[in-house]
């Protein structure tokens, strides 16, 4: 049995124009595989180290709070939090 934490997502706002999410990273926790089907942005809550794993591989992310960062459909990774705190982050996804 995996005993990594999962992230979770709360929906904040959805309508016809963009979905806003809400994402918890606790501590050691991560995303799980997954592939995003919209243009996106996300806003940090504070800041915090990242680590993303793609198909080129792993990078480390360095994201400050408030500092905002685009991403493409398509994406498809694994994001963890290798932080001993919760991270914060908002999903923006553009329809």
């Amino acid at each position: 049995m995996n005993d990594i934490p999962l992230f979770t997502l709360t929906n904040q706002i959805d309508n016809d124009r963009v979905s806003v999410n809400h994402l918890f990273f606790p501590a050691g926790g991560h995303t799980q595989w997954h592939r995003h089907d919209r243009d996106y942005v996300i806003v940090p809550m504070e800041d915090a180290h990242l680590v993303m794993e793609n198909a080129e591989g792993t990078k480390d992310v360095y994201l400050k709070r408030g500092e905002c960062y685009y991403r493409e459909v398509g994406v498809e990774h694994n994001v963890t939090n290798p932080n001993d705190f919760d991270v914060t982050l908002m999903e923006i996804e553009i329809k």
